[in-house]
């Protein structure tokens, strides 16, 4: 009687099934599920064979650089060029009233010594994402380029009254309101062309998925695009500002991904509020290479070097990489 139950049920149901399109399935918690019948093969009250040597994929884990003080699990080292030590990502923010150009011995260093060490800072024991000031000008400091650590918001009405000598203060901010949030600015080489670009990579070497980000413009272009600045003028329709991020496969092997930071005068196209930015065409990558590149451009020497005119600052949070 056991087994003839279930198959006068089946007979019942695929009978049924015949003279409708679709079925219905009554859970216990109030849930009803649809299905088509041209979708359904059979069905039965047996359960599925189970091939034990197919085996079952994982879900993928993943690892988030915050730049929290809550996540940090690097090991402690020290910035000896400026008596640092580090413990967590605060300790290497310069401090507010720093952030000028040569404000802070912690990201400008020594500029008398083209061989002092420069800033770093890695994420190991979480995604394993690093970066290191490049030596850049004939020396290590943010006038070459670099990412740096910053929690420093400033409003858009704050900074459209501090005019374009006060701009410079705030060098390291994003724009907001005032909040714990850590993130990582970086300013890049506003020289054309440059072959020096600011890099994100994993310091073990290890090609990883980096799946997703978030992506902001610094308070700088900002102000520059609104207002214009010392070097350059306020964006008209002909403008624009681009953040290009090139993936380093382990084969050295390269794929570039653009984007649209500011596209002309219309302010509903600026980037000025954190927005994800999906990664995952890159593929597996080694390092990201990180530059900008504007309309706007200037030479000084007859053409021979040519720059970018506005200030090119953007920051990054919430870096997501799958382990």
């Amino acid at each position: 009687m056991k087994r003839i139950l279930p198959l006068l049920i089946a007979s019942v149901v695929s009978v049924a099934l015949l003279a409708q399109n679709s079925f219905y399935i009554y859970k216990l918690d109030g849930s009803v599920e649809q299905y088509l019948v041209d979708e359904v093969e059979r069905i039965s009250f047996e359960a599925p064979e189970v091939d034990p040597d197919q085996p079952i994929d994982p879900e993928p884990q993943v690892a988030v650089l915050t730049f929290e003080d809550d996540d940090a699990k690097f090991p402690a080292y020290s910035l000896d060029y400026c008596g640092v030590d580090v413990e967590k990502w605060s300790d290497i923010i310069p401090a507010a009233d720093e952030q000028y150009y040569g404000g802070s011995t912690l990201i400008y260093g020594d500029w008398s010594n083209p061989d002092g060490a420069p800033y770093t800072w890695t994420d190991q024991g979480n995604t394993q994402l690093s970066h290191t000031f490049p030596y850049n000008y004939d020396t290590y400091g943010l006038a070459g380029g670099g990412f740096v650590i910053s929690h420093h918001y400033v409003t858009l009405e704050e900074l459209e009254n501090v005019g374009t000598a006060g701009m410079y203060n705030y060098q390291l901010s994003a724009l907001g309101e005032k909040t714990d949030n850590t993130f990582a600015i970086a300013y890049c080489d506003s020289k054309v062309g440059t072959d020096v670009k600011v890099e994100l990579a994993f310091e073990d070497g290890v090609a990883r998925q980096i799946n997703k980000m978030k992506v902001v413009m610094g308070a700088l272009p900002i102000y520059s695009i609104i207002n214009g600045s010392d070097f350059s003028e306020a964006y008209d329709d002909d403008d624009y500002l681009k953040l290009v991020i090139t993936g380093y496969a382990e084969d050295g092997s390269t794929k570039e991904l653009e984007i649209m930071l500011a596209d002309g005068a219309d302010p509903s196209t600026w980037v000025v509020d954190w927005t994800e930015v999906d990664l995952s065409s890159l593929g597996k990558v080694t390092k990201l290479a990180f530059h900008m590149d504007e309309a706007q451009q200037i030479s000084y020497d007859g053409g021979e070097t040519i720059y970018y005119k506005s200030p090119l600052y953007f920051a990054i949070d919430d870096v997501e990489v799958q382990l």
